[in-house]
């Protein structure tokens, strides 16, 4: 093995420098080519970064929160072929041609996350018969979580395009043919879609075109939701590309962007939220103990994608909110007042001990409220999980936390070591204590009960349970009363991480799939 040194990568044209969200590989531990080893924050999204052939870390120069520049150093890893790695880490202005002839490869959905299966073609950058360089950006593919523009890995040639924008496709499937070396997509879905016969030639379609209106993905996303086309939007950044500020500064503002946060004056303090999507139905989602708003980012996506809202918040004690959250009832108060100002006939969502603070607001709000849905709902049954409710309150460590989380179920373990640092350093701060000892006593007695306010409201409501989940026992559905229906799914604790399809077709559809 030798040592190479692992630089910034360009993701993008327009990329000059990247932050370092976290490394999903640690120095001594061996990696596998196309694994994530880190991921990274550009202007438009964070995306996980793959290997470009097996190794080993050995050393990393930069730490989570700095920001680097393109082709500066990041990392140092023990490799197997250098050659793999080659084009990662010269500069474009250094590449050369090889003197063999040049291969003919098919490109096919690349893997932009640990949990993408399936993406869909937004654009293509590239004209057919256009030749590109490393790094650029040849088109635009949208997942569940974001619209991320795709970087080319060696230079080539687009020779025919497969798959045309609007598209949805498995990860792995054909969507050009082009004249150079194309990185290998890992997954099983990959080796099964590697075996299918390459599809038939059809007409060229000229997807993109030299006149292209250039847009950045958040751009595009918030013009589709508001219904403007792009030739109607003057672009005020680099080279004339549309922004989101142009976006919003035609729709009057009125299309927030996933993921920002919106702030509630409340008497006792601001409570944070985050908006997906525009029009349609609206979708309160209140996350459970320990989590926050980014527990809803996938039904929230999906949400949006169906052309409605998602609104979700941090509940007090928990996330960006400043109010402290001690009791069930400082909880119901904050969805309460949330609600208060949605329009009325929205869907509420709650989840777990959300759930019990949903059901709360839900007597308050009356009609406001035209549907409640709980998910692993707590207060149904005797007993609790009280290993995870009492070791998240104390934890102070990435490591407890990790072990916790993987009692939600088998997405539990997924986070990135970043994101179990600052989820640490969040219970490290003890908001929880206090509101764990309301939930369940140290030997798991449940201390919230929601089944006589259920039986009391008087609105359609859904119960989502895990067969497999080890807080909340799914048996806890045949105490429900008889205005509740109880539906299960082959998931954990968090059916909105284990079967989000699924539940978002439940919830979409009012619940007729259940």
């Amino acid at each position: 093995m030798n040592s190479l040194t692992l630089t910034m990568p360009r993701l993008g044209e327009t990329m000059d420098e990247g932050v370092i969200v976290g490394w999903m590989v640690a120095p001594g531990e061996a990696f596998k080519r196309g694994q994530p080893i880190l991921e990274l924050e550009t202007d438009k999204t964070v995306v996980e970064f793959p290997a470009l052939g097996d190794g080993m870390l050995e050393e990393t120069f930069a730490s989570p929160g700095d920001r680097i520049e393109v082709g500066k150093p990041i990392a140092r890893a023990k490799v197997f072929s250098e050659a793999d790695w080659a084009d990662e880490n010269a500069a474009p202005a250094e590449a050369t041609v090889a003197e063999e002839a040049t291969p003919v490869s098919i490109l096919r959905m690349p893997k932009l996350g640990e949990t993408m299966d399936e993406g869909v073609i937004s654009s293509w950058l590239v004209l057919e018969g256009a030749a590109y360089g490393r790094g650029d950006a040849i088109l635009e593919v949208e997942t569940d979580k974001t619209v991320a523009e795709v970087p080319a890995l060696y230079e080539g040639r687009v020779l025919r395009i497969l798959a045309q924008p609007g598209e949805k496709l498995p990860v792995g499937a054909p969507i050009a043919e082009v004249e150079g070396r194309v990185e290998e997509v890992a997954g099983q879905a990959a080796a099964k879609l590697a075996e299918a016969p390459t599809p038939a030639p059809t007409a060229p379609h000229h997807a993109a075109r030299s006149d292209r209106l250039r847009a950045t993905p958040l751009a595009r996303r918030l013009a589709r939701q508001s219904g403007i086309a792009l030739d109607q939007i003057t672009g005020t950044g680099r080279r004339g590309r549309i922004e989101r500020a142009d976006v919003e500064r035609l729709s009057g503002g009125g299309a927030p962007a996933a993921g920002d946060l919106h702030w509630l004056q409340t008497p006792a303090g601001r409570v944070a939220y985050t908006v997906a999507g525009t029009g349609g139905r609206v979708h309160l989602l209140v996350h459970g103990f320990a989590g926050d708003s980014s527990a809803w980012a996938q039904l929230s996506a999906a949400i949006a994608r169906a052309g409605h809202t998602a609104v979700a918040l941090d509940l007090p004690g928990h996330g960006a909110t400043e109010i402290e959250g001690p009791d069930l009832a400082v909880l119901a108060d904050a969805v309460t007042r949330l609600a208060e100002t949605l329009p009325a006939g929205a869907t509420l969502v709650g989840h777990s001990l959300g759930a019990a603070a949903a059901v709360a607001a839900s007597s308050r709000l009356g009609s406001r409220i035209a549907r409640l849905v709980l998910l692993t709902p707590a207060g149904c049954g005797p007993r609790i999980g009280a290993d995870f409710v009492h070791g998240m309150a104390q934890a102070d460590s990435s490591g407890e936390v990790a072990h916790l989380l993987r009692l939600l179920g088998p997405k539990g373990g997924a986070l990135s070591d970043a994101a179990l640092r600052q989820m640490a350093g969040e219970m490290a701060r003890g908001r929880l204590k206090d509101l764990a000892t309301q939930i369940a006593t140290p030997d798991g007695r449940q201390r919230i009960d929601i089944l006589r306010p259920l039986a009391q409201l008087n609105l359609r409501v859904s119960a989502v349970f895990g067969t497999d989940d080890r807080i909340v026992a799914a048996t806890d559905a045949l105490n429900l009363p008889l205005n509740v229906a109880a539906h299960f799914l082959p998931a954990g604790h968090m059916p909105q991480w284990d079967a989000p399809r699924e539940l978002a077709d439940f919830i979409l559809n009012g619940g007729q799939h259940g």
